[in-house]
């Protein structure tokens, strides 16, 4: 396995020694990492463990900067071919999430701290499709700022090398170095000096002077680089003077801090560094920039590990507080220091080892080229994961894309859109790397909402360029072959499927609904056009009957089903929003009823819906709710079917996820419903429905899920509609059983279009 580590630069810093760590655990592991950055102090390091760094200038918001590591970052992926990239911080996150959304690799992300939400500082902040967290509430923080699902997120720890960080460690040449005293009281205090890391450092010295007149022989040493290390030293350098004697000794920015930290009698600080000096048994005050944990004992574990030692509201920094505890401590029996450190290698021992934050990151891997959730993955299938690397898209040649799909996208066509993403679902769960680019209405709309590329249908060049340089054309789901909408539509969906199959690609309509057909000349283009592809699945054998009678026999032709069998609804506390969000009370008992304009519709029509609304809220206390499965196209209608009623009704006019409508749908006492997809949902939820037929798909989808009630568009008899409401009342369990079976079939049907796709792919 290759993966990409990525971050700003690696000067002095706990994520910094984090990547480097993990990237050396991952490494003995046989992972083949390599680390992208600006460079900087850690260099060495990679170096010395044989680990490939590339200079990368992620360090910059300059806008050059940021050109110029894009580029460089599109070379080096597309040249390491890498199974995983892995980002680490704000600016290589946001590089590798552009190039994600076009390229489609493995993109994941750790996040080691919290940023700014505000504008505009939130639109360079992405996050990969798993990610790592370093503490519960840092991830608290993504699923409430950035709606990351829980399921795509693992919490991490900074791992920590025993061998490395021990009481034992030799620092004997630092301590030439710097002069260390011997026989000092010694504190240590370890950060990376930039403004929004150093705020304990200066607290530190303004203690300083007051701690030293209660500890004899004390030296403090604070240790690391920054912006604001002028700052710090200049501080530093006037208690010295003021004393007469060298108190503090600033070191600047070091890789050895083990040697540093090993030289300490206390420690001051948070996060990795804090956990490093406790791995060498050094009793700890935990104090920064977010807050101040203070001596940390038994009692400090619990809020110390939930905000991964970096004291998020724990109470402000102060240089009494640090005063206090510094004295405690270096005043304290050298027994009681040296429990205090026993029992913090302890602590680190059990929790923070580097055998658990590589795992972490392997689940990880695991997860996302398995498309596995990553809690429930284990780092053991590391073994077996090679046969899934094939599918890595940066190692396949010769295409943009593995399917181009086209059909009704982006018309907010509730119907159509649950097609999409129920067919983009399917083929991603079988192949999570597969590349999709679909033809759309609105493309941005469709590359943000189902995760694909999409193009506008009518940019004629690029159609042809991704028609072109694509392994396999999906043409539907729905009832894209019909003339009954017009003309045009059904010549636009033929030339697409010519035009693939002229630049040599496979094509395979996709549970498909075929006809009506009235033109003549239209029934011969569908056979020529369809006698040329390779594949067709239909969602309901009355179309197998219509391709036959346009003599359409050369491909393979199977009936499956429609893809909208295997969606979900979403969860009750959503629907129940959505419910009240058009002004129904909650734990009201509800029905809805799904229109559409249709021409063959007659005067009277939303009269007799109105008077059966009427009737169902009259007797049996069911309150009709209006679903409009296109809000442009069925508000009008629904609106004038809700205004003829004599009672309240209530209208859901905007638009809605699928998953937001199934569950509106799976929690009615039944459907009434003109909209096909309306009584596809009713079915896969097991709700009752009954039928409007405008269109011979309906009566085809009703045969399917062998439901009786249905009556026509030129008639929609109230009295007619009433009746079938009492039987359904009356056998709704009987009824609903019997759609169970169908949708179970009906969904094991749906997968195996996806199925059948992917063998055309691979062939």
């Amino acid at each position: 396995m290759r993966v990409l580590m990525t971050t700003m630069q690696l000067d002095i810093g706990g994520a910094e020694t984090h990547i480097i760590e993990l990237s050396k655990a991952l490494t003995r592991r046989g992972i083949e990492v390599t680390v992208a950055s600006n460079g900087g102090a850690y260099e060495a390091e990679l170096a010395e463990a044989g680990i490939r760094h590339v200079k990368i200038p992620f360090h910059s918001k300059n806008p050059l900067c940021i050109l110029k590591a894009y580029k460089l970052l599109k070379e080096l992926i597309f040249e390491g071919k890498f199974d995983v990239v892995h980002a680490h911080a704000r600016i290589p996150a946001f590089l590798c999430a552009l190039l994600h959304k076009r390229y489609h690799f493995r993109f994941v992300t750790t996040a080691h701290w919290v940023f700014s939400t505000r504008f505009p500082y939130n639109l360079l902040t992405r996050w990969g499709d798993r990610s790592l967290a370093v503490s519960d509430d840092i991830k608290s923080y993504l699923i409430e700022n950035y709606d990351i699902k829980f399921e795509n997120i693992r919490v991490t720890i900074n791992g920590i090398d025993l061998n490395k960080f021990s009481k034992d460690t030799d620092y004997s040449d630092i301590s030439r170095e710097f002069s260390l005293g011997e026989n000092k009281m010694r504190v240590v205090y370890v950060s990376r000096m930039d403004v929004d890391r150093s705020y304990a450092a200066h607290k530190l010295i303004e203690a300083a002077e007051d701690i030293s007149r209660a500890i004899d022989n004390l030296e403090i040493v604070i240790v690391g680089g920054g912006n604001d290390y002028e700052n710090i030293k200049a501080e530093a350098d006037a208690v010295n003077q003021k004393l007469g004697k060298r108190l503090i000794i600033t070191t600047g920015g070091r890789t050895d801090i083990n040697k540093f930290t090993a030289s300490g009698n206390i420690f001051i600080g948070v996060s990795r560094a804090a956990l490093e000096a406790m791995a060498c048994e050094k009793p700890s005050i935990i104090a920064g920039n977010e807050g101040y944990i203070g001596i940390f004992d038994e009692g400090k574990l619990k809020t110390a590990i939930d905000t991964n030692f970096c004291c998020r509201g724990c109470g402000e920094t102060t240089s009494e507080a640090l005063k206090r505890d510094v004295i405690k401590l270096l005043s304290a029996p050298a027994a009681e220091r040296e429990r205090l450190g026993g029992y913090a290698r302890a602590i680190v021992a059990k929790h923070y080892s580097m055998d658990t934050m590589a795992d972490d990151a392997v689940k990880m891997y695991v997860s996302i080229i398995k498309n596995t959730p990553i809690n429930e993955t284990s780092a053991d299938e590391l073994e077996t994961i090679d046969e899934y690397l094939v599918n890595n898209p940066l190692r396949t040649r010769g295409a943009d894309s593995d399917v181009v799909i086209s059909g009704y996208y982006g018309f907010g066509n509730s119907g159509d859109d649950s097609i999409l993403y129920a067919i983009v679902r399917e083929l991603k769960s079988m192949n999570p790397s597969i590349r999709i680019v679909t033809l759309s209405n609105t493309p941005k709309a469709t590359e943000e909402m189902y995760g694909v590329d999409a193009v506008h249908r009518f940019n004629v060049f690029s159609v042809l360029r991704r028609l072109r340089r694509t392994k396999l054309l999906i043409s539907g789901g729905g009832s894209l072959i019909q003339d009954v909408t017009s003309n045009k539509s059904l010549a636009y969906y033929l030339s697409v499927i010519c035009l693939a199959k002229r630049f040599g690609k496979k094509v395979m309509l996709y549970a498909n609904g075929i006809g009506p057909i009235s033109n003549n000349a239209n029934a011969k283009k569908i056979h020529r056009a369809l006698n040329n592809v390779d594949l067709i699945t239909l969602r309901e054998p009355s179309s197998l009957e219509e391709l036959k009678r346009f003599g359409v026999d050369k491909p393979e032709i199977r009936v499956t089903s429609d893809p909208a069998f295997n969606l979900f609804p979403a969860d009750k506390a959503e629907v129940s929003d959505v419910l009240s969000s058009c002004g129904l009370s909650n734990g009201s008992k509800y029905c809805v009823i799904a229109l559409r304009p249709w021409k063959t519709m007659k005067s009277g029509f939303t009269e007799a819906i109105a008077q059966a609304a009427d009737y169902i809220n009259d007797k049996y206390k069911i309150s009709p709710v209006f679903v409009c499965m296109q809000p442009a196209r069925d508000t009008k209608i629904t609106e004038a079917a809700e205004n003829a009623m004599k009672n309240k009704g209530y209208i859901l006019n905007r638009a809605h996820t699928t998953a937001q409508l199934l569950g509106v749908i799976d929690g009615a006492e039944f459907v009434i419903g003109m909209r096909l997809h309306a009584l596809i949902y009713a079915a896969s939820v097991e709700t009752p429905v009954i039928g409007i037929a405008y269109d011979p798909k309906i009566n085809a989808m009703m045969d399917y899920m062998k439901q009786e009630y249905r009556l026509p568009v030129e008639n929609p008899n109230p009295l007619t509609i009433c009746a079938y409401v009492d039987k359904i009342i009356e056998n709704k369990e009987d009824i609903s059983r019997k759609l169970a079976v169908v949708a179970r079939d009906a969904g094991e049907k749906a997968s195996e279009n996806a199925r059948l796709a992917l063998s055309l792919i691979e062939n």
